[in-house]
């Protein structure tokens, strides 16, 4: 599982160009740090995990979700690192221990940008590389793909933000894009609770203490989601690699439903949907994240054939039976 609350890394500046990583070794793995400069500046913190024993021949990006961080997911990469996976976990800007304001931009382009950015520096390859992305990791994942159909074999989407569940006034919505074009930074608490996200007290518990979540969000990064999201669906058509939603059926935070109507727009022949009814928004930190996590490799394996002795002899442990989601594949 994780250490806990990452502390602000000290006496390292962003560098342009390839990731010069800060190397150090984790029982199975090796755990490497770096800060990236951002097209504008903004100094991005990259982590990359690798398994010790040999170079993996397949490459995961993993894209955490608004007011989180990667940190919050080491013990996914851990478990992935066992799977025979290279694994590269961005805090995105303004969040974690990256740079910029707190969760805000005038456009989710700045962090297609910056996945760009950290896919060329990291060193990632199309033909290996797949990219997961939670909730509005997920959204700026899709957008990423939209825009650069060729830089990854394979996609996946956990519990993504195609839909608002959280429902808000049109008077709030009104005044609040007022207020965007006046004082773009002003800041308003988000109204989705922490206990929403997940079922697993251990992690509620673990993110209470942890100074780098973030509560509130900039009234220009509302309507910058709004017009992403508005965009993720109108050119849904252009993502062609194979691509799979795994979304959470009691989930409180995003629209659940969402993704079955955004799915049968995406132009991959290849494509599913598998849906967990009784967990909560973030599925790899559910109780039962182990086997949740096993389901979603099992899946991204098939799509990248690899040499068996790739693989470790460390395969991620089902904590709990536990059974799989309805899982509907979805005709072209």
């Amino acid at each position: 599982m994780r250490n806990g609350p990452c502390e602000p890394s000290l006496g390292r500046t962003a560098a342009s160009g390839p990731c010069r990583f800060k190397n150090a070794r984790l029982g199975f793995m090796r755990f490497e740090e770096a800060f990236l400069k951002a097209d504008d500046g903004t100094a991005l913190f990259v982590r990359r995990y690798q398994p010790d024993s040999r170079d993996a021949d397949r490459s995961v990006l993993l894209v955490h979700g608004m007011a989180e961080h990667g940190q919050c997911y080491q013990h996914v990469a851990e478990s992935m690192v066992a799977r025979g996976w290279n694994v590269v976990v961005p805090d995105l800007r303004g969040h974690g221990q990256s740079g910029g304001d707190h969760i805000h931009v005038s456009d989710f382009a700045e962090y297609v940008a910056d996945l760009k950015q950290i896919f060329e520096a990291s060193g990632l390859r199309s033909h290996n590389t797949v990219l997961v992305g939670h909730s509005m990791g997920g959204l700026i994942s899709a957008r990423f793909v939209q825009q650069f159909p060729h830089y990854v074999s394979a996609l996946a989407l956990l519990s993504p933000l195609l839909g608002v569940r959280v429902r808000i006034s049109p008077i709030t919505v009104a005044l609040a894009r007022l207020v965007s074009l006046v004082r773009p930074r002003s800041r308003f608490r988000k109204r989705t609770k922490r206990e929403d996200a997940t079922r697993n007290q251990e992690v509620l518990m673990r993110g209470d203490a942890d100074p780098l979540i973030r509560e509130s969000v900039t009234a220009a990064w509302y309507f910058a989601m709004r017009h992403a999201l508005g965009t993720v669906w109108e050119l849904a058509e252009q993502i062609s690699c194979p691509t799979l939603v795994m979304q959470a059926g009691s989930d409180l935070i995003v629209d659940p439903a969402a993704p079955h109507g955004w799915l049968q727009r995406v132009g991959s022949e290849d494509k599913a949907i598998r849906v967990f009814p009784d967990h909560y928004h973030e599925l790899l930190n559910e109780i039962d994240w182990s086997n949740t996590l096993a389901d979603l490799l099992d899946w991204l394996e098939q799509r990248l054939i690899v040499p068996a002795e790739t693989v470790l002899a460390l395969p991620p442990a089902r904590v709990q039976p536990s059974p799989m989601g309805s899982a509907s594949p979805l005709s072209p």
